[in-house]
């Protein structure tokens, strides 16, 4: 076997599935079983690095309570972002400069509610509107 090649041991069932599937199915393109899971393998990696890498994720709007909830997958909570009238806070965090505070504030529908109240986004900040 060639240097840049390991061996993986599947059950023989499997392996006989797989290859009824890829005889069954020639218009795929697979020619063998190994090129069938190298396939199989690599879609899985990249789905699972996209999960990881999708790690904050956006709630709800709490207009009322001017909260902002994210979804924190990583660390497995919920991270409550408020907007007062000093600015941007997470109460999570206990602090105005972290991972889920500047994601709220590239929430388009967050933006948008910021700018209806005075607030601009500059750099990343956010920032009371001078008149």
């Amino acid at each position: 076997m060639p240097e840049n090649y390991k061996n993986i041991s599947i059950k023989s069932e499997f392996a006989e599935s797989i290859e009824k599937f890829i005889k069954k199915h020639p218009d795929l393109g697979y020619r063998s079983i190994a090129q069938f899971l190298e396939d199989a393998a690599r879609r899985r990696l990249e789905q699972l690095k996209k999960e990881v890498e999708a790690q904050l994720e956006h709630f709800n709007i709490d207009v009322e309570k001017q909260c902002v909830r994210v979804i924190d997958h990583k660390r497995r909570c919920i991270a409550d972002v408020y907007f007062t009238e000093k600015g941007i806070w997470c109460e999570w965090d206990n602090s105005t400069d972290c991972e889920h505070v500047k994601y709220a504030l590239e929430i388009p529908k967050v933006r948008e509610i910021l700018r209806k109240h005075g607030w601009e986004i500059e750099e990343g900040k956010l920032k009371r509107r001078k008149w």
